[in-house]
């Protein structure tokens, strides 16, 4: 029997055994994370084991030739059925015809072993340049990782990319954007499925590395290196940001675990299980039903569909080239109160939405220009909240304002986003029993309160004007029945409850 036969049954067993262990003690701990790192840890080792056994025997070698992991290997996160991204990376030609051979062989190795291996064959100077037709390559080298081979080579790519990523800032940032929207387009740009994809769908994983990815390109444009800390993310929202990074984590290890190939799509059978089992929320004592467990998932997968979004919003890259002469004209619309900078609100003392009033006034403002809230002003929101929860806003003059809301022509965008923000349960706590709520048919595709939404804008007409100018809503102005008329329109846009 050859040594390569030998060392590829004995790496077969190790796989195998190891791949088991990872998932025993997954079943036990919950702990996605640990699990994903277990496995790039395991994938690495193997990697190495056969480069050194067929590529190269020396420690280091050979010159002109690394073995370079990308994507979601480069960046550690190693599920369960992922594929294995790497790059063979080479100086020049004469290296690529040399070497040619091995890295066949070192690839049918890999799948041999069941391994989904998704390779790529680069010279330096290919990854030295920005591709508009194949963004993603430059976007994977962002997660680039040494793992064996000429060290000084992959040092050379190391040190190019942020190079490449202050030249091409712009159009790399652009493409990113287009690619995102296009794939939230095709879930309907919301994070509210009955059945979603964790991975693909707005506020999934890939989610996640679009807000990384933005801001370390970000990040690299100021410092023009790449930066110290890997986590450029504001610290007001990192926490919250990785504890629903977390969450998703272990779900997706125990849909690879519990369908054994790269399924990412909670069905109802799987959310069944996931809240039976208590995936992500090992520390919940009270048992959950599929219903409170999804409530869960949303709410992590909107802190990070938030985020993704806000940096897509806030981007220079990404917006038209008309939008300078827009935002001009938008910013004349600044008050005492707000101001508008970038098409994005912003509150002019700090402490103000402390105030139930005034924070009605400001959705008010937003609903009548059509303007986007900035990431600064949703997060003095959220701080916020507990003492708005403990002091609601309630009167004839909130009731008003409100009404004012459902009026103005931006009305759909301002409630959308009060809903997102949690702050439309504090004027009419009766809708929090249809908050992220999953009712099970084949008739929609969202839960309850994201069919509300995305109907607001055809029955939001049952508070706006007629065609003839009068108010459509004209006795709503006593607080009694302005709620009335408020909880009714919520409730004609609710598929299946009344």
């Amino acid at each position: 029997m050859s040594t390569g036969t030998t060392l590829g049954s004995e790496l077969r067993d190790f796989y195998t055994q190891e791949s088991a262990r990872i998932k025993n003690e997954f079943l036990t701990s919950g702990n996605g994370r640990v699990a994903v790192q277990a496995r790039t840890a395991l994938v690495e080792s193997i990697a190495v084991r056969l480069w050194k056994q067929i590529v190269s025997v020396d420690e280091g070698g050979p010159n002109d030739l690394a073995l370079v992991a990308v994507g979601g290997f480069g960046r550690k996160w190693m599920f369960p059925q992922s594929d294995v991204d790497i790059l063979f990376l080479h100086s020049a030609d004469k290296s690529e015809r040399e070497y040619k051979d091995a890295i066949r062989k070192f690839s049918q190795e890999m799948w041999d072993l069941r391994l989904r291996l998704s390779p790529s064959t680069r010279k330096l100077s290919e990854c030295e340049k920005f591709d508009a037709d194949n963004p993603e390559f430059t976007i994977s080298l962002l997660d680039c990782r040494f793992l064996a081979g000429d060290l000084a080579l992959f040092s050379r790519l190391s040190n190019s990319i942020p190079n490449l990523v202050v030249k091409q800032a712009k159009p790399l940032v652009q493409r990113l954007a287009e690619i995102t929207r296009v794939r939230h387009g095709k879930f309907g740009d919301t994070v509210f499925h009955l059945e979603p994809n964790l991975k693909d769908a707005p506020g999934g994983l890939r989610d996640y590395n679009v807000a990384h990815w933005l801001s370390l390109i970000s990040a690299m444009e100021l410092q023009r290196d790449w930066p110290k800390d890997e986590n450029q993310l504001p610290v007001t929202i990192r926490k919250q940001f990785e504890a629903a990074l977390e969450f998703l984590m272990s779900v997706r290890c125990f849909l690879h675990f519990r369908h054994n190939r790269d399924d990412n799509t909670l069905t109802w059978e799987a959310q069944n299980d996931a809240a039976s089992q208590k995936v992500g929320t090992r520390a919940a004592v009270a048992d959950l039903s599929a219903a409170d467990w999804m409530r869960i998932y949303f709410g992590n997968a909107r802190a990070i569909s938030r985020v993704c979004v806000k940096l897509l919003e806030e981007s220079p890259a990404t917006r038209p080239s008309l939008f300078g002469q827009f935002q001009h004209l938008q910013a004349r619309l600044s008050n005492p109160e707000f101001s508008v900078v970038d098409g994005m609100i912003f509150v002019q003392q700090t402490d103000a939405l402390r105030d139930p009033d005034a924070l009605l006034r400001m959705f008010r403002f937003q609903a009548r220009h059509g303007l986007t809230l900035s990431s600064t002003t949703e997060i003095q929101i959220e701080r916020a909240l507990p003492e708005l929860a403990a002091n609601p806003p309630e009167g004839v003059e909130a009731w008003h304002t409100l009404q004012e809301i459902l009026v103005a022509p931006h009305a759909a965008d301002a409630l959308r986003a009060m809903h997102s923000l949690h702050v439309l349960t504090l004027f009419l706590p009766e809708l929090a029993g249809i908050d992220s709520l999953v009712v099970r048919d084949y008739s929609h595709r969202y839960t309850v309160d994201e069919h509300t939404s995305s109907r607001s804008k055809t029955c939001i007409s049952c508070g706006s004007r007629n065609r003839n100018g009068t108010n459509a809503m004209p006795n709503c102005s006593r607080s009694s029945n302005s709620r009335t008329c408020c909880i009714s329109l919520c409730c004609s846009m609710t598929p299946g409850r009344r």
